[in-house]
């Protein structure tokens, strides 16, 4: 039977364009703060949603998840899900499944291509996981 984990971030991050960026969400639904790691070693499956502010209209938008192995080293950047929205804010949304090797973690990544900064005003990710 997968284990269930939410996570939330109501803290605004800016995001400089043409950089990815590291989405550390702010609670765990076990009350844990700054959290990074979304699933340790085993199977998952992720699904994570964003909202941006201050996107210039027309700009891409990509997420993906990131598999790090023990050492925070990344061993696997997954194929990023990429959108274009034309108003200046949108809602953004993200799932992958895969498996994490033993003393690896997942984690997820925001990128943005607009002329300036934009802004990462929540995000939540829900997570199912199965122990190796």
């Amino acid at each position: 039977m997968p284990e269930h984990h939410r996570f939330t971030k109501d803290t605004r991050v800016t995001l400089a364009p043409a950089t990815w960026h590291d989405i550390g969400f702010d609670h765990r639904g076990d009350g844990t703060a700054d959290v990074r790691v979304l699933a340790l070693e085993g199977r998952y499956d992720l699904s994570v949603g964003v909202t941006l502010m201050g996107v210039t209209p027309g700009t891409e938008v990509q997420l993906r998840a990131v598999e790090f192995d023990a050492g925070g080293g990344a061993l696997s950047e997954r194929p990023a899900g990429s959108a274009v929205h034309a108003i200046g804010r949108g809602r953004f949304a993200y799932s992958w499944k895969g498996t994490v090797p033993e003393g690896g973690w997942v984690g997820v990544r925001v990128i943005q291509f607009g002329q300036s900064d934009a802004h990462l005003v929540s995000a939540e990710a829900d997570v199912f996981t199965w122990p190796a």
